[in-house]
């Protein structure tokens, strides 16, 4: 079972699973195992991890938290209590720094010690953060990108000259309305050019376009058009594209930009921390041996039983 997950869901989100963290002082005898408690009489057990519960009521706190789904919710709920039981086995149970937190503490200075003293800098990556950089090489010398959409007043093909001539006026008087309005949106272009073609016969077409830079893959008249824009969210004069006439909008992008090496590994290293954490978290599961096992009955019926 493949796991996916950040830290900080794990050590923060996850902390009230199966009922409170223990507030009694730290024993000075050996620690006692410490199990996730059941929340109420109707909690559920929805997955063991090594013959240990993982309750409903943790997924159910989970899908409150935050997660995307109940799936993901599980997965918190399931990556915890294996989190926990390796941190008992790595004797951090019997430390009395944690015994007032009990399984969160656990957890987080399981994390500590193992991951984050470990991925402290870009270069603890080794290979993967070299197969990263060299695949995206070309983000060091980024070059002006911008996102766009239009509004096209339609030529359909083999049109006569009428039609042209109309789907030009159109887009002569969407673009010289607009003009001179600034942090436009296409739903704004969209409603003034609607409005304008009443009654003309002219069809409209409008679409969001995938940022590009001034060599991209787009028609040269359209591309023409969108860098000729002075800022985000204002229009272009009218393009004639293959379709029709096109008014740019300017939506979004990104300005030129140059970076070194070590800049861009800087600015990929939080993602790819996150991605290694997932990595080092199967790694436990392959290493330890531990058995995961679902009961997917039981959790289709966690929204019908209340936790």
């Amino acid at each position: 079972m493949q796991l996916g997950f950040l830290t900080s869901v794990i050590v923060v989100a996850v902390s009230a699973c199966g009922g409170s963290p223990s507030t009694e002082p730290a024993s000075t005898g050996p620690a006692a195992s410490i199990i996730a408690p059941r929340a109420s009489e109707a909690d559920l057990v929805v997955a063991q991890v090594d013959g240990r519960p993982v309750w409903g009521s943790c997924v159910s706190e989970q899908a409150a938290r935050g997660a995307r789904d109940r799936a993901e919710a599980l997965e918190q709920c399931i990556a915890f209590e294996l989190l926990a039981q390796a941190a008992e086995k790595r004797g951090l149970a019997a430390d009395a720094s944690v015994a007032e937190s009990a399984r969160t503490a656990m957890v987080s200075e399981l994390i500590e010690a193992e991951f984050e003293a470990r991925y402290q800098t870009p270069q603890a990556l080794g290979a993967t953060l070299d197969a990263v950089l060299n695949k995206n090489a070309w983000r060091m010398h980024r070059p002006d990108l911008r996102a766009s959409a239009y509004v096209r007043a339609v030529v359909p093909p083999s049109s006569g000259p009428e039609i042209e001539a109309r789907a030009k006026q159109l887009a002569d008087a969407i673009a010289t309305e607009l003009a001179g309005e600034s942090g436009l949106f296409l739903a704004h272009v969209r409603a003034a050019a609607d409005r304008l073609a009443k009654d003309t016969g002219i069809e409209i077409h409008s679409e969001a376009v995938p940022q590009t830079q001034k060599t991209g893959a787009y028609e040269l008249p359209y591309l023409e058009a969108l860098f000729s824009i002075p800022e985000i969210g204002r229009v272009s004069k009218p393009a004639r594209t293959k379709r029709g006439w096109d008014v740019v909008l300017w939506s979004d992008g990104l300005p030129p930009k140059e970076s070194t090496r070590e800049e861009l590994a800087q600015e990929v290293f939080p993602d790819l921390r996150r991605a290694q954490f997932t990595v080092w978290i199967n790694q436990l599961i392959k290493t330890s041996g531990t058995k995961i096992e679902l009961d997917q009955d039981t959790v289709s019926r966690l929204d019908e039983v209340p936790q």
